[in-house]
């Protein structure tokens, strides 16, 4: 099956998978100049989210120069005395690895413990000390440059941030209704609070319902697979190369649900390409860009194979990133207006070092005066996959800044989570959001 996904990726990508082709993407895009009208944020009139999966920023970019990785002069300290790096099993240390795969790129690697409970088993009341007994040995393991080049290379290019944490402590869908709605119904209303990968469909407002009533443009680009409805799977298929994975976390939402041809929310979140036909997957996003009808706000959803979940390859996820530029570098005057925001959903059950800022609580007590509400769940009497806990933050996951404004290799140590990216859409465009936990 693995050397027939290679050959169906080879067969798909053709000559662009070169590694001299994928580099000239992001020169492409380096060499753009912004576009400057009022040197402020107003500038920006496009931005475009891009959030693939599960990988944290240590197991990703802790090699990468003048970050907060591996050269961290100053790390936890674990209950014991030891640093963070220095996970145990309870019976002996395990300390960050490399897997010495001279192709570690095109690896398949297996999926590790991503959910709730494991989530909170790692993170133990902030002591930060059971990463191999909820994850597993390959939680420690790690990327080096010369497995990533075209991630290390986009971070030589632009801005990455290695204080961006994922919203939330745990799986795949939670993390992104924090990225498209700003929590996870933490409220116990309209079908939350969702600790799993439960897509019941839910009723609580999202943020392009809100851009939608304010006026402002938006839309997700995706791939049908074989239909964004209830018999579709709302796109997830087994064929890996179709459809979103599900990861348009919008669909499991009953407004998106239930809303009909014509419908606003129906255009521009359940239509997509038709790979299953031979359509190019970035032809939608590659025509607004040429005909001046990009949204002012994008998201973009990418087949199974080219998500870097971690059973898939990076590099399949190298290359969909690098067409991506190509759509968008298509007409140099609209990048120039543009900003890309390329992160990750969840860290999957990958190691990162940085304990998470994380509220005060009953497990975890504190002086502070700030409000915490709706910022802890007090777990679920009588089932072990329910404990209380700490919606997030959650570990750093990367976040690379791809716009022609943060070019130059800078690093940005910020603490930022997934709802900053609603915060940034809120700056430019004045459209807030009231569900993020802290908001007055």
């Amino acid at each position: 099956m693995v050397d027939l996904n290679r050959r169906r990726f080879l067969q798909i990508a053709g000559a662009s998978v070169a590694a001299s082709v994928l580099q000239e993407s992001i020169a492409r895009a380096a060499t753009i100049a912004p576009s400057h009208r009022t040197g402020t944020i107003k500038d920006v009139e496009h931005i475009v989210v891009l959030m693939q999966e599960n990988r944290s920023f240590d197991h990703y970019l802790a090699s990468l120069r003048g970050v907060r990785g591996f050269g961290d002069p100053h790390p936890a300290v674990l209950p014991g005395g030891s640093t963070v790096w220095h996970q145990s099993d309870g019976h002996r240390e395990v300390l960050p690895w490399h897997p010495g795969d001279p192709a570690l790129g095109g690896a398949y690697l297996t999926g590790l413990d991503h959910t709730w409970r494991g989530g909170q088993d790692a993170f133990h009341d902030a002591n930060y000390d059971r990463w191999i007994p909820a994850k597993g040995d390959l939680s420690m393991a790690y990327y080096q440059r010369r497995d990533l080049a075209f991630h290390y290379s986009l971070a030589d290019a632009f801005t990455v941030c290695d204080a961006y944490h994922c919203g939330f402590i745990g799986n795949t869908d939670p993390n992104r209704y924090y990225m498209w709605t700003g929590w996870t119904g933490n409220d116990g209303k309209a079908g939350g609070p969702v600790l799993y990968n439960d897509e019941l469909g839910y009723d609580w407002m999202t943020y392009p319902e809100r851009l939608e009533k304010a006026g402002v443009s938006w839309k997700v680009y995706q791939d049908e697979g074989t239909g964004l409805d209830a018999a579709g799977y709302w796109g997830w298929t087994d064929d890996a190369f179709i459809g979103n994975y599900g990861d348009t976390s919008l669909l499991y939402f009953n407004n998106y649900r239930n809303a009909q041809p014509g419908d606003p929310l129906y255009e521009k979140a359940r239509r997509g390409t038709k790979a299953r036909d031979g359509q190019d997957y970035f032809e939608l996003l590659r025509a607004d860009v040429t005909s001046g009808k990009l949204p002012a706000v994008s998201w973009i959803s990418a087949p199974e194979a080219f998500s870097e979940h971690s059973n898939w390859p990076s590099d399949f996820g190298a290359w969909y990133i690098a067409k991506v530029l190509d759509a968008l570098t298509s007409d140099p005057d609209v990048w120039s207006k543009t900003a890309l925001f390329i992160t990750y959903d969840e860290n999957d059950g990958f190691f990162d070092h940085l304990v998470p800022p994380h509220a005060t609580t009953p497990l975890i007590p504190g002086a502070s005066t700030v409000s915490t509400a709706n910022e802890f769940y007090p777990g679920k009497a009588g089932n072990a996959d329910y404990p209380a806990g700490s919606f997030g933050m959650g570990p750093r996951v990367p976040m690379f800044v791809v716009s022609p404004w943060s070019t130059g290799g800078f690093v940005c140590s910020e603490t930022f989570d997934h709802t900053s990216i609603i915060r940034f859409m809120e700056a430019r465009f004045g459209v807030q959001e009231p569900q993020i936990t802290g908001s007055s």
